[in-house]
């Protein structure tokens, strides 16, 4: 059975962070909410690197449960913490997370930013309306997949006793504020009229 966070992520939950974070900074705009929420999961997601090549500094063993386990752990964290995110910044600009729409607009979102190969610059409506739970569950292989690499592939250091910790732990902080940010962008100029209707923009930026 395939990992998919966006059936693991507690929308409840979400929609009440949202609400508790308005009360705490009622003069912030949608935009300053989002910047908060992405520092957080940044923070989050940093300590996910840190904390799963720790086992590195056991010789041998310690460096084979790092690269093995650690990075699917590692993986599945980030994947976790960057779909609470994105689905957190959906609930700030309105959007009814009880909606199936909104996590598939969020995984394209996800899938924009990482530069998963599905995820096409226009998305139109029969797209959307055609995209079956096969079709969907394949999409988010595909980006935890595209996530997995962008995590790794600067992090191979990782294997180093605590010199891997902290550059798996800068690696994931920059991928996850990189994913938010193009989230927030995407948010502030997209309702979700825009994503049922006939067509949305993603800027597609690839995340190097």
């Amino acid at each position: 059975m395939m990992f998919n966070p966006f059936t693991l992520v507690n929308k409840e939950e979400v929609r009440r962070n949202v609400e508790k974070l308005r009360k705490r900074h009622p003069d912030l705009t949608n935009r300053q909410l989002c910047e908060l929420i992405i520092a957080r999961r940044s923070r989050l997601c940093a300590a996910s690197g840190a904390v799963t090549a720790l086992p590195a500094a056991i010789p041998v063993i310690g460096t084979l449960a790092t690269l093995v386990g650690g990075t699917a752990l590692d993986v599945a964290a980030v994947g976790y913490f960057t779909a609470e995110m994105v689905l957190e910044m959906s609930a700030v600009y309105g959007r009814d997370l009880y909606l199936p729409g909104v996590s598939r607009e969020a995984l394209w979102v996800m899938a924009s930013a990482v530069g998963a190969d599905a995820a096409g610059k226009t998305i139109g409506k029969t797209a959307v309306q055609q995209m079956q739970n096969q079709v969907f569950t394949n999409l988010v292989r595909e980006v935890l997949l595209a996530l997995g690499i962008r995590t790794t592939q600067r992090s191979v250091l990782k294997v180093i006793p605590l010199l891997g910790a902290v550059i798996s732990g800068v690696v994931n902080y920059f991928v996850c504020r990189k994913i938010g940010h193009m989230a927030a962008d995407y948010y502030e100029k997209n309702n979700y009229e825009n994503w049922v209707g006939d067509t949305i923009d993603v800027e597609g930026q690839v995340i190097e």
